[in-house]
């Protein structure tokens, strides 16, 4: 028996009710029971991880959900200026010198481009510089049990936070990722973690805190998951006319129609793309007018990554700076 494992058994069941606070105590107390019964925890274990991280969750709370993302109000051309940077652009180049091997082999096994997969590492964590210093166990508890709004989501992307540190041998009070509960060089959730992250680099362990090959891996696998289209286009700039700009979406949109469709109700669409070819149209607001832009099916599988049409378009021109640089080297 693990000696972690055997102190957690012999621990007293009232260190929960001691140190939760008790707006929290009632939640996390059935919680506890439930990952106990569904998935066979030791109800001694997840009390004392738990009780590791309550006061911390009580004290931080007022302050912690005023940490916010990003600002979504960000105009396009400042929200890029955000990632696309000189630095970031030579660490990428960098990182694609230092992992080729493992890039090319997943370029090979799942189709995704090297230049990609560098680019999303960039924007996350800065080729794994920046992967966050908050405890995740703690995020992941606050959310769950307190007033959050998507508390429930936040519930289960606790279990499978638990579920994914039992799974690879990680102790949970040690795992440290966003103020949302996003971890490791790619900023996978929970969930995403379970069901995407691989051992690309065959250690036994899928490990995205450290392995920058597993990052790499599982970056490919989670846009092949997503039906990523081999080596397809992402988007092209549009002029839309005033009666069809209603089309283009500030939110994501999803390619359903084919070019022929959109043809036949007058856009003006390239004459190389394919009448079979699925499109949609988005747009970006800068800070006095939008930019609009024909969008295809990769640049959607894009935004299963991050549902911001900023992010998938900052993530197609960093990949295509780190390429560029790249290939002159």
């Amino acid at each position: 028996m693990p000696l972690i494992v055997f102190i957690f058994l012999y621990l007293p069941t009232v260190v929960m009710a001691e140190s939760l606070p008790a707006t929290n105590f009632q939640a996390t107390h059935n919680f506890i029971n439930k990952m106990v019964k569904k998935h066979h925890f030791d109800k001694h274990e997840l009390q004392f991880i738990f009780s590791k991280t309550s006061l911390v969750v009580a004290k931080k709370t007022a302050k912690s959900t005023k940490i916010k993302s990003k600002p979504k109000s960000l105009s396009w051309d400042k929200y890029r200026t955000l990632f696309i940077t000189d630095t970031r652009i030579n660490n990428g180049v960098q990182f694609w010198k230092d992992n080729l091997k493992t890039l090319k082999q997943a370029e090979k096994q799942f189709n995704v481009p090297q230049e990609i997969i560098v680019a999303i590492l960039g924007i996350e964590t800065n080729y794994g510089k920046n992967k966050g210093t908050h405890p995740t166990l703690e995020t992941l508890a606050r959310l769950s049990f307190g007033k959050h709004r998507r508390k429930k989501f936040y519930q289960k992307e606790l279990e499978e936070f638990l579920l994914m540190s039992r799974d690879n041998g990680f102790a949970p009070l040690a795992i440290k990722g966003s103020h949302a509960g996003a971890m490791g060089y790619a900023q996978f959730i929970s969930s995403s973690y379970r069901h995407y992250a691989i051992d690309f680099d065959a250690d036994g362990k899928v490990n995205l805190f450290t392995s920058p090959a597993d990052a790499i891996g599982s970056i490919a696998n989670y846009f092949d998951k997503h039906q990523w289209h081999d080596f397809g286009p992402y988007t092209r700039p549009i002029i839309l006319t005033d009666n069809q700009k209603h089309y283009a979406k500030s939110s994501t949109n999803k390619p359903k129609k084919n070019a022929l469709y959109w043809r036949n109700k007058g856009f003006n669409i390239d004459s190389d793309i394919n009448n079979k070819t699925k499109l949609a149209f988005i747009k970006l607001s800068q800070d006095n007018h939008f930019e609009t832009w024909l969008t295809f099916w990769n640049f959607y599988v894009l935004t299963r990554y991050n549902h911001d049409n900023r992010y998938a378009m900052t993530a197609v021109l960093l990949s295509e700076k780190i390429k560029q640089q790249f290939t002159q080297k």
